[in-house]
Order: C-alpha cells, then sequence, then structure tokens
C-alpha cells in the first residue's frame, strides 16, 4: 500500500524521507548488474538533502476551470532540479550519513519556479500561462547507498547508487 502524505505549509527543520525502494537487501544484485565483477567491500547509507515544492495555478480546458499542481525536488548541495509526480515518503535509512545542505532556500526556489514554468510551458505548447503559486515546501532526505567495491581490473571504486530508481554514479 503506497503511503502518500501532503507536503508541510512550512520549511522547518523536520525532514522528510522519500522511500527507498531498494532495500539494503538488493544490492549485491544491483552492483551484479552494474558489473559482474565488482564485490562489495562497505555499505554506507546517505540521505541527500532536497527541497520538495508544490506549485499550483488555474487553467481553463473546454471551458472548465481547473487546478493544477507540479511538483519539483532540488538539490540543495548542487542546485539540480527536476519535475515528479506521485510522491511517495517512507522511513529513513537506518544509520544514514546527512550531508548539509549547502545552498539557501530562497534561489531553490527561484530555480524550482523557474523549471515547473518551462515544463509547463512545454506541456501547453504556449507561451503564456496563468500565475504560479508556491503551495508549499518541504526538507527532503532521498536516501542513497555509499558502495565501496572491489573490481578485478580497475580495483578499489566508490560508488553511489540510488535507493529509489537503482541509477549508479562511479565517485
Amino acid at each position: 500500500m503506497k503511503h502518500v502524505i501532503e507536503l508541510s505549509d512550512d520549511i522547518g527543520s523536520e525532514e522528510a524521507w522519500l522511500k527507498a525502494r531498494l532495500p539494503l537487501e538488493g544490492l549485491e544484485r544491483r552492483l551484479a548488474m552494474v558489473d559482474p565483477g565488482l564485490r562489495i567491500l562497505d555499505i554506507e547509507p546517505v540521505g541527500f538533502p532536497y527541497l520538495l515544492f508544490l506549485y499550483r495555478w488555474e487553467s481553463r480546458r473546454w471551458g472548465t476551470l481547473r487546478q493544477e499542481l507540479m511538483s519539483c525536488l532540488v538539490d540543495r548541495c548542487q542546485g539540480v532540479s527536476t519535475t515528479l509526480e506521485g510522491v511517495e515518503f517512507g522511513d529513513p535509512l537506518a544509520s544514514a550519513t546527512l550531508p548539509a545542505p549547502e545552498l539557501e532556500t530562497p534561489p531553490l526556489e527561484r530555480k524550482a519556479r523557474q523549471h515547473v514554468m518551462q515544463v509547463r510551458r512545454h506541456r501547453l505548447k504556449r507561451r503564456s500561462a496563468a500565475e504560479l503559486e508556491l503551495a508549499r515546501a518541504q526538507n527532503i532526505r532521498k536516501p542513497l547507498w555509499r558502495i565501496h567495491a572491489r573490481h578485478g581490473q580497475h580495483g578499489e571504486l566508490d560508488l553511489l547508487i540510488d535507493a529509489i530508481n537503482g541509477g549508479y554514479y562511479v565517485m
């Protein structure tokens, strides 16, 4: 059963966690899909800081006024943004390292607003659009797995595996 909650009204110190779909038990199998030659030496859970913004606006379709919503997730260390649907929250990863956010909230909110406006314009195929309203914002932690591994040909490597979609990054 999905557990979807509404975002809090304030950006406070309380942080929600996105639901990890790749559990600790599934890491060895995921790593084998990346490269069968990798052997896990150490695993470190990480909760990466993000801001989640929910925007709303009104649009008229076939004579009916509708309220539309779009969420935007912004990385609090590099400022990278992405829109998303169906935000699912879960439990924090046990003993996770929690990197401190490096970027302030106001520029990230502007970045999220610009991102949502661009996506909305692209989807609607129009230049003008109704006024965007920031409905809610929340501090979020995205679950990641930092893997220290050994490879027969390349030696020791560090990988970061996304616990939501299984994507990986060689560090």
